[in-house]
Formats: structure tokens, sequence, C-alpha cells
């Protein structure tokens, strides 16, 4: 996350003083530290939830008739897309009565054709006219009907989506009440979670959210803030927010249990490993490493921000660039000798580093 570039010549400089060694007129030798640079990097707060995964669009598959079922067209957990059929209800009842209807129909539209025949040769009544165009509208009705009672005998996928168990069989009874299956949509998968009220004013749409679940350890899902209540619980004093995470793989299933990472006032901030932090009362202090003929310790008060992960924002006190101790504070004052070993970049092994220069020091 943290960029390794140091101040070049600084660095170099400090750096140098590991090789040749210059001559102190105190007479006593510096003190090997570690150093670390001041660094400018993203930066945010971190607040901490736990939230429950939902589908994007989930639905229970239920039948609008009773009605048994004469087939069955899915399988447990498939995929289907919307308007795919499902199951089929026997509808042998309905298709006879449209048959039936489409007959009475066609023999309604004849008789129109008749009357209307009748009117332009100036036989036939207006009366006469209206009423058969009212019967031949009746039947349109009444076939449009049908075919909608129809319809209600085949099942289909309201959306994109991935079926559930399927809980009915062939020639089975069904009701409206019955569930036969499940259908989410886990393209994307919404997760619902509570945040303390206090941190309202930190909190927008947009923000960068991270999770973790105990299925899959080591793995972080990254996602962003959609929506925040308007309501805040009076008992708990908690707002609800709900985060959207991309699940094209669909690891995430409804129902799973998160732990987040809502990563509230974004930032470009100064920070340095909080390992080079002293804090003396309510003050907090480091050494300031000074390039010069000696590399010097020079004690500085600065003002931190927030901790995260090893790593401390400094608001006040240092530039980036600077050079701070990072280990072997307890060996040095303010104004005292050192010499710069390595400068930490994240990856060091410091105490093995250490260990060595010490044991170096004792074979002089």
């Amino acid at each position: 996350m943290f960029s390794r570039t140091l101040n070049g010549a600084l660095a170099a400089a400090l750096l140098g003083s590991c090789i040749a060694a210059p001559t102190y007129a105190a007479g006593k030798p510096p003190t090997a530290v570690v150093a670390a640079s001041v660094q400018s990097a993203p930066y945010y707060d971190k607040i901490e939830a736990l939230g429950t995964v939902n589908a994007n669009e989930s639905v229970n598959i239920t039948p609008k008739i009773t009605e048994k079922v004469v087939s069955v067209h899915f399988d447990d957990g498939a995929s289907v897309k919307r308007g795919d059929l499902l199951i089929k209800l026997d509808d042998e009842e309905e298709q006879a009565n449209l048959r039936s209807t489409l007959a009475v129909q066609a023999e309604r539209e004849s008789a129109y054709r008749r009357a209307q025949e009748l009117y332009n040769r100036r036989v036939g009544s207006e009366a006469d006219l209206d009423a058969a165009r009212a019967r031949v509208d009746q039947s349109q009705a009444e076939i449009e009907a049908i075919r909608t009672r129809i319809a209600a005998h085949q099942i289909t996928a309201p959306f994109n989506g991935v079926l559930g168990l399927r809980h009915i069989s062939v020639g089975a009874l069904v009701e409206p009440s019955d569930v036969l299956t499940t259908l989410d949509d886990l393209s994307v998968v919404k997760v619902d979670f509570a945040i303390p009220s206090v941190f309202l004013a930190n909190l927008k749409p947009g923000l960068k959210v991270e999770a973790e679940t105990s299925a899959y350890p080591g793995q972080t899902f990254t996602g962003e803030l959609k929506s925040i209540s308007p309501r805040v619980d009076p008992v708990t004093r908690t707002v609800q927010a709900r985060a959207a995470f991309n699940n094209p793989g669909r690891m995430l299933l409804t129902g799973m249990l998160l732990q987040l990472d809502l990563q509230s006032r974004p930032r470009t901030a100064l920070v340095i490993p909080e390992s080079a932090i002293s804090t003396v009362g309510t003050s907090h202090y480091v050494f300031l490493v000074t390039a010069g003929e000696t590399s010097k310790a020079q004690r500085r008060q600065v003002d931190i921000g927030s901790r995260k992960a090893g790593k401390v924002e400094i608001l006040q006190g240092l530039n980036e660039g600077d050079l701070v101790v990072s280990h072997g504070l307890v060996k040095i004052s303010d104004g005292a000798a050192v010499k710069v070993i390595a400068v930490d970049d994240g990856a060091l092994n410091v105490a093995k580093l250490l260990q060595g220069e010490q044991q170096a020091e004792q074979t002089e």
C-alpha cells in the first residue's frame, strides 16, 4: 500500500555511513538504528461491522392457481434466464374452453360481416350492426381471459438467476401457498449491516467496503457502500446501511455472515511505522535523523491521527521524505550520533538485522 520511494540524497548519505566509518570527536561509536521514510500514501479510517448477505433479487416460486403438475423443466441449482419455463400445470380444461370460444368468435365475426353488408345495402339497421360488433368484442375479451388463465398454468422465471432445491414432483396437486422452489440473482449481492450513529458524518454512498468470511479464509471481497437508512434505531443508536458486492463466481450466498471494514474519510496522509512513535503522557515524539558529517537523532514532537495495520498517520511535525528512527529508540537520546544500518520498507527482517549488527560489534 505504501510507496517505498525514499528521499534519494538523504538515504544515500545516511546509508553511506555504514560503509565509510568516520572519526567521532567524542570517541564513542554511533548507535546502530533502523530508519523509515515519511511517506505520503492513501489512508482512511476503518469502521468495522458485521453484515448478512442477501441476493440482489430473491423470490419464492409459487403457483397462482390450484392445479396438478404435468411437467417440471429444471434441476436443483440450475441457472435460468427470465421467461424460461420451470413448471407446467394441467391446462386441458382451459385449452378446451379456448377452442370453444375461438369457434364462437369465428361465428360471431361471420355474423358481423353479414350485418355490415346488410347495413351498407340499407337493408339492415345500425342497431343490428352494433349488436353484432359487441358480440365479436365480447368473444375477443373471453379469449384474452382464457389465455391469461392458460398462462397461469405455466410457471416461468421472473428474472435471471439460480434456482434452489426442487420441492415438487409431477402429478402433485399444488396450491398458491406452496413454495415450489426459490430463485436468487447472485450476480450482485447486497450486504446489510448496522453502524453506530456517531459515524454518520463520515458516511456517504460510494465508500469502499472490504469483507472477509470464515468460509474463504484469507480472501478479501471488495464492494461499495450503496445506501444509508434515514432512520436511527432509538434503542441501539445504530443506522442500517447497505453495501453491494459483485459476485461473478457466486461465492457469496444468501445468509452468509461477513466481517466488514468500511473505509471512511479516504484521503492522502503522511504515514510512518507505529514503532517510530514514543509516547510521554499525552504527547508523541519521534527521532528525526539529520544528515551531515555525523548523523544525529533529533527528538521532535508530532501530532498523530489514526493508527492502522502497524502504521500511524502524522498530522503535524514531519515532512514527506524525512527519515525517522523506527527501531533502536531505547538506545538513543536527543542529539545522539546514530548509524542507519537499513531503511525499513515494510519487508525488512529487523530483528535479524539488529542481531547481526550486535554480533559484529562484539567481534570488533
